[in-house]
C-alpha cells in the first residue's frame, strides 16, 4: 500500500480522532487559497514641477495634499481622474535633504522608478499606497 502511494504521490495521513482529520482538511484548504491583496492609502501628492525623466525613472517635486509620502511605496499616476501608471517611490526630499516621510501641506522632491518611460506632467496626483498580501482562512 505504500509503495502504491508513493508511485502515484498519494499522502496517507492517519488520525486518532476525526477532529483531527476535520483540522488537517481545513488547514490543507487554507493553504489551496490564494492571498487576499489589501491596498491602504498613505497619501496624495500633486506634481509642481518635473525636473528630470528618463527610460525607468522621473524626479519631480510636488506638494502633499492629503496624509504623507514615504519612501519606497507605490504609486498611482492620475491625470484628470484617471490612472495612467503605477510607480515606486524611491526616495523623498525635503528642502535638499532625504527625509523619510513628508506630511500635508509640505512641498518635497521625488524620485519615481518606473517600468517604462513614463511623461509626468504638472498637476498630476501621485495617489501614494502600501499592497499587503494576507493570509486567508475558512473562517
Amino acid at each position: 500500500m505504500k509503495r502504491l502511494a508513493s508511485r502515484d504521490k498519494v499522502q496517507i495521513r492517519i488520525f486518532k480522532v476525526i477532529y483531527e482529520l476535520l483540522d488537517d482538511i481545513r488547514g490543507v484548504m487554507e493553504q489551496m487559497l490564494s492571498p487576499e491583496v489589501v491596498e491602504t492609502e498613505i497619501g496624495n501628492l500633486t506634481i509642481k514641477g518635473v525636473f528630470r525623466t528618463l527610460k525607468d525613472s522621473v524626479i519631480a517635486g510636488g506638494e502633499v495634499t492629503k496624509g504623507k509620502i514615504v519612501a519606497n511605496t507605490l504609486a498611482r499616476v492620475k491625470r484628470n481622474g484617471e490612472q495612467i501608471a503605477e510607480v515606486e517611490i524611491t526616495s523623498v526630499q525635503r528642502e535638499q535633504q532625504e527625509a523619510k516621510e513628508v506630511f500635508e501641506g509640505e512641498m518635497c522632491g521625488l524620485s519615481l522608478k518606473t517600468t517604462k518611460k513614463l511623461q509626468i506632467e504638472e498637476g498630476d496626483t501621485l495617489e501614494l499606497f502600501v499592497r499587503e498580501m494576507k493570509k486567508r482562512s475558512l473562517s
